[in-house]
């Protein structure tokens, strides 16, 4: 799974989520990106859905695509995603011929986030971001 970053003036990002790199990639869903005090001044109820980042963007982990962003700007924007979270909601199952797949908010440990959904072809395969 590919992530391709883009600020959000409402909330810190939103990633569009697409099944590969290559130039005809499928999206298949999206992940709100919010602060710390964003997280917290959720209701109870909602925050089960959301994932920290703490793990994901240490460095040499993630590798989160900005292209709209300078290198300068993307070391800036890698800086502020230690305390962050994350609400995954996939639209479409990659491995189906239509997207007849009811949308889900996915936890980070979901086979689509892991990359290990079978028939997925990526070189990046094993990577999170």
């Amino acid at each position: 799974m590919q992530h391709y970053c883009k600020p959000n003036d409402k909330i810190l990002l939103v990633y569009q989520l697409y099944d590969s790199s290559s130039s005809n990639a499928t999206l298949i869903g999206i992940e709100y990106i919010i602060t710390y005090g964003q997280y917290k001044s959720l209701p109870d109820r909602e925050k089960p859905s959301w994932h920290e980042h703490k793990t994901e963007f240490a460095p040499n982990m993630a590798d989160p695509m900005f292209p709209e962003l300078s290198a300068s700007q993307i070391k800036t924007q890698m800086s502020k995603l230690i305390d962050t979270y994350g609400k995954v909601i996939i639209t479409r199952n990659p491995i189906d011929k239509l997207p007849a797949f009811v949308p889900q908010v996915i936890q980070v440990q979901h086979p689509f986030m892991t990359n290990q959904t079978n028939n997925i072809s990526n070189a990046n395969s094993n990577r999170f971001f």
